[in-house]
């Protein structure tokens, strides 16, 4: 019997009265009369009763009035009734109420209706459930919101629909969530829009998910946050390697192994020197350093040069 009129005109305190199985009888059209004020006072515990109906009658404006544990209770499944409009209205704070299982039923177009302040208020351990298509349609600018706890938790394989724009407003500081597994799939174009302060924000386990092309990708002032983070380049792909620091320095050592270090002279398959042709060299791959008797005793170095030989020797080496 409630039309919108007559419930625009309730207390907003008494509105803890009605319980689930008295909203399931409102008529849905007369759900447009509720305001925020009124919704803020709603029981969370009747939260379970509204129907997809009921939820596309109210008034986007009045979204604002629910709170964590209003949004806690409402039925998983009708989440994508939720438009970008809706989505606005929602109170920053009470963001930390909605589940994965909500969250994955939200529409993806309807992403683009929250902002940095109600992403900073995400639970962190609902992250996992957006996917690459919730994804690609957040707010560019609300991407700031975001805390390394809530990168995280965010599910590797939808990394790959964030684009330059989205990068671009990543929290520098935030950036320290982020894993190997989450790097190596990033998008290639979209590293783009990473800037020095990013990179360097990556934990060094994580940098090691760049892959050649990323690093094609990345403007110079970028690429010199790896040198800002990273002392040993040896975990690191050897192509990585080859583009970040160049093929002479990789001759030098913390930059990987012997074996890396030939395949930098190998040919277009790759394969480096043969054990014959490193032998005629003088290398020999099956010596084993253990083996090498360096002496345990203490040598007189006045006994075998001169005094004038110890002098130029010791003044060459700052001695």
């Amino acid at each position: 019997v409630f039309d919108a009129e007559r419930i625009g005109n309730f207390d907003p305190l008494a509105m803890g009265g009605f319980d689930a199985e008295q909203f399931q009888n409102f008529d849905p059209l007369a759900f447009g009369g509720f305001n925020a004020d009124q919704v803020g006072n709603f029981d969370p515990l009747a939260m379970g009763a509204f129907d997809k109906e009921q939820f596309e009658k109210f008034d986007p404006e009045a979204f604002g009035g629910f709170g964590a544990e209003h949004f806690g209770n409402f039925d998983p499944a009708l989440m994508s009734v939720f438009d970008a409009e809706r989505i606005g209205n929602f109170d920053p704070l009470a963001m930390g109420g909605f589940s994965p299982e909500q969250f994955e039923n939200f529409d993806p177009l309807a992403m683009a209706g929250f902002d940095a302040e109600q992403f900073a208020n995400f639970d962190p351990l609902a992250m996992g459930a957006f996917d690459a298509e919730q994804f690609e349609n957040f707010d560019p600018f609300a991407m700031a919101g975001f805390s390394a706890e809530q990168f995280a938790n965010f599910d590797p394989l939808a990394m790959g629909a964030f684009d330059a724009e989205q990068f671009e407003n990543f929290d520098p500081f935030a950036m320290a969530g982020f894993d190997a597994s989450q790097v190596e799939n990033f998008d290639f174009a979209a590293v783009s829009g990473f800037g020095r302060d990013q990179l360097t924000g990556m934990d060094v386990d994580a940098l090691v998910g760049f892959d050649v092309g990323h690093v094609l990708n990345l403007d110079q002032e970028a690429r010199d946050g790896f040198g800002d983070k990273v002392f040993d380049f040896g975990d690191f792909d050897l192509a990585v390697r080859g583009e970040l620091i160049g093929d002479e320095a990789q001759r030098m050592g913390g930059f990987g192994s012997f074996e890396d270090l030939l395949a930098l002279f190998g040919d277009e398959s790759g394969d480096g020197p043969t054990e014959e042709e490193l032998k005629a060299m003088g290398w020999d791959g099956t010596f084993d350093p253990a083996t090498l008797d360096l002496g345990s005793e203490d040598i007189d170095l006045d006994s075998l040069f001169s005094e004038t030989a110890l002098a130029n020797a010791f003044a060459a080496f700052g001695g």
